[in-house]
């Protein structure tokens, strides 16, 4: 089998690449040759010889290959070489060359609108449902107001619900949606008044709700305030 081999004919070519400090910069990345040669490097016999083709640069691109992204310099005929583009950068063609970007953050994913919000009383053994604010004795709520007795109470998700008290700060709804929920039910004395709580309702929906107050004397009523997100 024959083998080919590829030279650089062009002088004073070079390959120029801005070094990415420790934060990537921008980066100028030329074609490291203005004229290619490719020819048949294989011994021939008596009498037989090779026209090598020399070919210009024709054309850049950013080509994908085995799924990364390629800066390719094409010669024709005379073939292309290419080389991985610099990691964490997008790049574009250009004549003789690529320019380079550091590539930013994903954008956040979009906020979803608001599906229900309000203020909810919740008296001691009834439930909620955060996809309406329905305040209810029966199936479907969300999260119970449970009374084991007099000093010790929980809050308890239901129906599938689940709860992430997490650090208790406002996190709205894309810090919700990244928090790890639990159906386990929490200790009312560890969500004191001011405290955030994320929730994911039966129905699959992001919510946070504030521990606004909390009634004085037996029974007791918990004043929350709440958003629920669409989907």
């Amino acid at each position: 089998m024959n083998k080919v081999s590829f030279g650089i004919a062009g002088a004073g070519a070079a390959l120029l690449v801005i070094a990415a400090p420790a934060v990537a910069s921008a980066a100028e990345i030329n074609c490291p040759a203005s004229q290619v040669r490719r020819e048949i490097t294989t011994p021939l016999p008596g009498g037989w010889w090779n026209t090598p083709i020399v070919n210009s640069l024709t054309n850049t691109a950013v080509v994908n290959i085995g799924g990364t992204p390629a800066l390719q310099c094409q010669y024709g005929p005379a073939g292309s070489i290419q080389r991985n583009a610099p990691p964490a950068m997008a790049c574009t063609a250009r004549p003789g060359g690529f320019s380079c970007h550091p590539m930013g953050p994903p954008p956040p994913p979009p906020i979803p609108p608001t599906f229900s919000t309000g203020p909810v009383d919740l008296p001691q053994t009834y439930l909620v449902d955060f996809d309406n604010g329905a305040v209810t004795s029966g199936g479907g709520a969300d999260l119970w107001f449970q009374a084991a007795t007099p000093a010790l109470m929980f809050l308890t998700p239901r129906n599938g619900a689940r709860m992430a008290v997490g650090d208790r700060s406002n996190r709205g709804y894309a810090g919700c949606a990244a928090e790890s929920f639990s159906t386990a039910r929490v200790p009312l004395l560890a969500v004191p008044v001011g405290s955030y709580v994320c929730m994911k309702t039966s129905a699959g929906r992001i919510s946070q709700f504030r521990v606004n107050g909390l009634t004085p004397g037996y029974p007791k009523t918990l004043q929350l305030g709440y958003t629920t997100w669409g989907h």
